[in-house]
């Protein structure tokens, strides 16, 4: 890589480490899905130009819209809500494992020992962290409940990986405006549907911070980080790129330890070294395997 694509690569995945930190604080101020809601209209009304219906072939777009814009966020903001930020970006790393899985039973594609082993290590870290010691964090974490979420989270977002395999012919801004513009109205119904006292919490919420948060998730982790993300995938090897965004995680740890305190201690080390390294191996395998035969896939975790 050259300065310019090193530099845009640290940009994506500082935007995208920093964003569970903003998702943490920001769902501590709004109700979760109504932050998703907001996040997804402003990014939504910056991408509408994109917009474009193609007839006959919408169909696992819109249902990956669902996926990838509205229940993932339904799942994962509740779970950065209970869980840690440190916590959440770990597990969110099972969207690897569990897009890999879906793809085998959906796609018909084929994974050797290597990525079987990599995939039980994967899961076998976040079970660490999510029986970790509840005294280790603060009153409000309920730990195993907040992963659990956020795992959930990472399985519908393989499901949306899936479905975008089988969209062909769409430009990556036009998924990301589809997406946006599903989320929008799916969001908007679900936190009608799920929560309640929206004017009231917005009321007593910090107003400059949620008013960041949003423009930050929509801005810089959706439009920004997914441009960054398809600029670097089409100048540089897959194999390069892939697992370079695994940057993210460890900047979210660090970002989450020293900003909001979040507790560090051998679980989530042992427990952060086995999802790392068996995300790891799947993801090598995985790019060195697409560069010659499957399609590009959404970036999960940070979407």
């Amino acid at each position: 890589m050259n300065a310019r694509e090193v530099a845009i690569l640290l940009a994506m995945c500082l935007v995208w480490g920093f964003h569970f930190v903003v998702i943490k604080l920001a769902v501590n101020e709004a109700p979760p899905i109504l932050y998703a809601a907001m996040r997804m209209t402003l990014a939504a009304a910056l991408t509408a130009r994109f917009l474009k219906w193609r007839a006959g072939e919408m169909a696992p777009v819109l249902c990956a819209g669902l996926c990838l814009g509205v229940f993932n966020y339904v799942f994962m903001f509740y779970g950065v809500k209970y869980a840690t930020a440190s916590a959440a970006a770990i597990a969110m790393e099972l969207y690897v494992p569990f897009a890999t899985i879906l793809s085998v039973v959906f796609l018909g594609d084929r994974i050797g020992w290597r990525r079987m082993i990599g995939i039980v290590l994967a899961f076998l870290g976040v079970a660490v962290i999510a029986l970790g010691d509840q005294a280790e964090a603060n009153p409000e974490t309920r730990l195993a409940l907040g992963v659990g979420l956020v795992a959930a989270g990472a399985l519908v977002e393989g499901v949306g990986a899936v479905l975008v395999k089988k969209a062909e012919g769409f430009k990556p801004i036009e998924l990301l405006a589809w997406f946006a513009f599903v989320g929008m109205i799916g969001s908007w119904i679900m936190t009608g549907l799920v929560e309640s006292n929206q004017m009231q919490s917005l009321g007593d919420a910090n107003k400059l911070l949620l008013t960041g948060a949003i423009i930050y998730s929509a801005v810089g982790a959706s439009i920004f980080g997914h441009t960054a993300y398809y600029w670097l995938i089409k100048r540089l090897p897959l194999s390069l790129v892939a697992p370079s965004v695994m940057l993210t995680t460890l900047i979210a740890v660090i970002f989450g330890v020293v900003l909001l305190g979040d507790p560090f201690g051998p679980r989530m080390v042992i427990g952060g070294a086995l999802v790392l390294s068996g995300v790891g191996v799947v993801v090598l395998r995985n790019a060195r395997k697409q560069e010659i035969t499957a399609p590009l896939e959404e970036p999960g975790a940070m979407s």
